[in-house]
């Protein structure tokens, strides 16, 4: 049979790279997709992580940090660095604004910090050390031909640009990193100033451990002495954060996935209709001599699955290009799709819609009469 099915593959070189290349193409916009799906989530993990903390204090019932506002007391920093086990409690302000250039219009998540918190990676520039500087990601300062030392006006405050952050946005947001000194100023000097009561002044405390504390009973500790706030482990507020990424963006990406899964079988059965029509002759002499239908079908669905192995990694591959020029031109976002994950269910999908595909050809050569193809 394998030397059969080795026949069938290269008797129409062409054909087989024809399926082969449709297949891949419906692999690699399924793996786009995903990989789409599993950015937008990494992207919410690491808008936590990449704070560099311990533990994270919120406002009490908020868990999470860029898709809710916290608002801590004042007094909530000098509370907690007075939990034994506590080294420091660094502030940070998350504040929604609007960068506008003519009329063009971007919402920025501006995050205010001391110390700690600020930008995790640099593509360019430095972090913001003197005041006024600030940090933008790249996705923002190339959309606005940007450079470090370029004023950056938001709310008739006048920022310089010091930096250019790497991978610093979550939400189809891009984020912004100024120095925690600069927030009174900006709060009474910038256009906000006359509703300056609905921003906050400190929304979460990223709190460094001393040596050989444990984290989980200092957040235990802060919990009790801190009844305004809530504590978490970066990882459990990160997961808070990827949870709700997939719950406002995973019902519509998997229904865009499952139309990708049915563009998959109907691509497989209409090539591989058009291939036994084709071949109908071929097929009448093998029943002629003797093969019967299990044979015949068995034959059609190896074919299929075999294009479709073949295809798997040449979709990801070209997913794999898809992906890192979405990533040059649209910097906001990142599109991880060669993760083992998704390319392993596209995978097993792709093997399912290819034998899924084979079922209506093998219904045509089981109808197929050896004498009716002789005779036309």
């Amino acid at each position: 049979m394998f030397r059969l099915l080795y026949r069938q593959l290269t008797l129409d070189p062409a054909r087989s790279a024809l399926t082969a290349f449709a297949l891949a193409a419906v692999v690699a916009v399924i793996l786009v997709l995903e990989g789409f799906n599993e950015g937008l989530v990494a992207q919410l993990g690491d808008a936590v992580i990449d704070r560099n903390a311990d533990l994270i204090v919120t406002q009490a019932g908020v868990s999470n940090m860029t898709a809710a506002r916290s608002v801590l007391p004042q007094f909530a920093r000098a509370e907690v660095e007075a939990v034994p086990g506590v080294a420091t409690a660094h502030p940070l302000t998350g504040i929604p604004v609007i960068y506008a250039q003519g009329e063009r219009r971007t919402a920025i998540f501006l995050m205010v910090y001391d110390t700690s918190g600020g930008p995790a990676r640099l593509a360019a520039g430095v972090t913001a050390t003197a005041p006024r500087d600030i940090v933008i990601d790249r996705s923002l300062a190339e959309k606005y031909a940007l450079v470090p030392g370029d004023p950056l006006m938001i709310s008739d405050y006048e920022f310089t640009v010091s930096g250019i952050a790497q991978g610093a946005a979550a939400f189809f947001t891009p984020f912004a990193f100024t120095r925690y000194d600069d927030l009174i100023d900006y709060y009474f000097e910038s256009d906000v100033a006359a509703d300056i009561s609905t921003f906050p002044l400190l929304s979460f405390l990223l709190v460094e451990l001393s040596p050989r504390a444990d984290r989980r009973e200092v957040a235990q500790a802060i919990e009790r002495d801190l009844p305004q706030g809530d504590v978490f482990l970066p990882e459990e507020l990160a997961a808070h954060d990827e949870n709700l990424g997939r719950v406002l963006f995973g019902p519509i990406l998997r229904l865009m996935i499952g139309v990708g899964y049915a563009i998959g079988v109907l691509v497989t059965g209409i090539i591989l209709i058009a291939a036994i029509n084709a071949r109908r002759g071929e097929f009448g002499v093998l029943k002629a001599l003797g093969f019967d239908h299990r044979y015949l079908s068995t034959l059609v669905l190896l074919e299929a699955l075999v294009l479709a192995l073949i295809a798997i990694p040449l979709g990801t591959g070209l997913a794999a290009g898809i992906g890192h020029l979405i990533e040059g031109a649209l910097p906001l976002y990142r599109i991880l799709a060669t993760e083992p994950a998704p390319v392993l269910r596209t995978g097993i999908a792709c093997l399912a819609f290819a034998a899924v595909g084979a079922l209506i050809p093998v219904r045509l050569i089981r109808r197929l009469d050896p004498a009716l193809v002789f005779r036309s």
